[in-house]
């Protein structure tokens, strides 16, 4: 059976370089919020390329990861950089009541919450990264594109080692690793059906 997946190697290619670029240009002042939001929308065009490929392959575990990714990025980092701001509001003895500032000096539960924030935010991005790994290496179950597993083993590494800065390095080539998956994934594959459902897949050029 013949599988077109143009739409999603489009999809996901565009999508690949917004994050990318995004990743990059987002820290700046005054263009961080747009830069931000471009790669906000390189994530969902992802997101509906690993869709597409799911549904026309028969399995949707990259989608389905690559959103769980997501929801933990978006959901986790927010609760927990609201636990680390009431933390330093607190630490600032910034409290107000009765309209009138409090004098609290440090306080023990603003200390806790903004430990805790600080922790949460680095369980948050390993739970994501472990959630792309297991998209990727199953895109490249699926597809057999080889830079999809290189995507996947960075991502590894560059978590292993982010608490110095080659985690840094490492991640930046994932995101390269995921472009050049993308672009090197064939248009049309031809896919043998089998008892379970799956299939072999084969690159037509």
């Amino acid at each position: 059976m013949t599988v077109n997946l143009k739409s999603e190697k489009t999809l996901g290619l565009i999508g690949s370089i917004l994050v990318l670029v995004g990743g990059f240009i987002g820290v700046i002042p005054s263009v961080g919020v747009f830069i931000g939001s471009t790669s906000l929308i390189g994530q969902v065009l992802v997101l509906i390329a690993l869709k597409g490929l799911g549904d026309k392959l028969g399995d949707d575990r990259p989608f389905r990861y690559y959103l769980y990714s997501i929801l933990v990025v978006v959901g986790g980092l927010f609760l927990a950089g609201v636990m680390v701001l009431l933390g330093i509001y607190s630490l600032a003895g910034a409290t107000m009541a009765f309209g009138k500032p409090m004098e609290h000096g440090i306080g023990a539960a603003g200390a806790v919450m903004l430990a805790l924030g600080i922790i949460g935010m680095v369980v948050i991005v390993i739970l994501a990264i472990y959630f792309s790994i297991k998209a990727w290496r199953a895109a490249y179950e699926i597809t057999g594109v080889k830079e999809f597993k290189k995507t996947a083993d960075f991502l590894l590494w560059g978590a292993v080692t982010l608490i110095i800065l080659v985690g840094v390095i490492l991640l930046l080539v994932a995101a390269v690793y995921q472009i050049l998956a993308f672009a090197n994934m064939p248009e049309i594959l031809e896919r043998e059906k089998t008892e379970e459902g799956g299939g072999l897949l084969i690159p037509t050029f």
